[in-house]
């Protein structure tokens, strides 16, 4: 009998002990799950942040400077939509283009052996990375890109152009950031990998109206260039000449010619990140600085002037110009900058 009593007496104890939820092996392996499901969350609202963040609205997007340069930006294009200073607008029209800038003759080069055809949109060459619409931006300069960042101070946006767009070869990922600081002066950062090797020449084909009112009166320009790259039928010969004598030898700062006609590279002089050009007016003024070997130079019919920086034209198909070729697994990066002021 004592022995009963006891076994219910001690039953009745651990009863009363599991009801007033005490330490029991079950209690505790409850707790587990929650702390599990917690991390889950957290995780799950990590992960949802960071896709967030890499993928954002294709608004226009305006950075400014407290001296008033204001730069709106907009995502066709990845473009340079129009740039004031003072409410006056002296540059716009800035969209990206590639894969390759400026002219590949008859659409053609041979790589690893290999000969490619790409898009003709340029009469019987390519132009700007060329376009089977036969847009003479071409391709890159027309799509829309995707925003990848965007802070007060700064933009990017990515692109990405498949195996065989245009009849380049490789999956090439190209992203172009834009960074104003308090100096006015505009960072372009140029980004890109690739899967198979292939061509990579990304430059801004801004249109400068540096006097903000569609004229060449007054224009002032220095290219920091000895030699430009000849042309036969607006493709280079593969040989180099020195601008003394021609019209491009704006060695020292001086007055625009606007009588000539303009649509040349210019071999830049030393290499690295430097100085090398600047446009001005009674107004404003523009100085270009760069880690590309040439600056194509640019004259439209309305008063607007392109410093493009990039490689030479048609670098491809000759043997003495800086090859333009990304290899698979290598990041291709370069730089510009845009340095806007004002003149007393």
């Amino acid at each position: 009998m004592k022995r009963i009593i006891t076994r219910l007496l001690a039953l009745s104890i651990i009863t009363a002990i599991s009801a007033c939820g005490g330490p029991t092996n079950s209690a505790s392996a409850s707790k587990e799950p929650v702390q599990s499901s917690s991390s889950s969350e957290e995780k799950s609202s990590s992960s949802n942040n960071k896709s967030s963040s890499s993928i954002l609205d294709n608004k226009d997007v305006t950075l400014t400077t407290t001296s008033g340069l204001s730069i709106k930006f907009v995502s066709t294009g990845a473009a340079i939509d129009n740039v004031t200073f003072s409410g006056t607008k002296i540059a716009s029209n800035g969209f990206t283009v590639g894969r390759c800038a400026n002219r590949i003759a008859n659409g053609r080069f041979v790589l690893n052996g290999q000969t490619y055809n790409v898009a003709k949109n340029n009469g019987n060459d390519s132009l700007h990375g060329g376009d089977t619409h036969n847009n003479w931006k071409g391709t890159i300069a027309t799509s829309q890109w995707s925003k990848v960042e965007e802070s007060t101070s700064s933009v990017a946006y990515t692109y990405y152009s498949a195996d065989g767009e245009n009849g380049y070869p490789g999956n090439m990922e190209l992203t172009v950031k834009y960074t104003l600081n308090e100096e006015n002066e505009l960072l372009i950062e140029y980004t890109a990998t690739t899967d198979k090797d292939t061509l990579c020449n990304p430059t801004n084909h801004l249109f400068i109206d540096i006097s903000g009112n569609k004229s060449y009166n007054n224009l002032k320009l220095m290219v920091n260039a000895d030699q430009y790259t000849p042309l036969n039928n607006g493709i280079p010969t593969g040989d180099f000449a020195s601008v003394i004598g021609t019209q491009f030898d704006y060695r020292s700062e001086k007055t625009f010619d606007n009588s000539k006609k303009y649509d040349d590279n210019l071999v830049l002089n030393g290499s690295g990140y430097r100085h090398a050009a600047s446009l001005s007016s009674n107004r404003f003024k523009v100085d270009v600085s760069t880690d590309r070997p040439g600056l194509q130079l640019y004259k439209e019919s309305n008063g607007n002037i392109c410093l493009e920086t990039q490689m030479m034209p048609d670098a491809i198909n000759h043997e003495k110009f800086e090859d333009p070729i990304l290899r698979a697994g290598e990041t291709f990066y370069s730089k510009t900058t845009y340095a806007f002021s004002k003149v007393n």
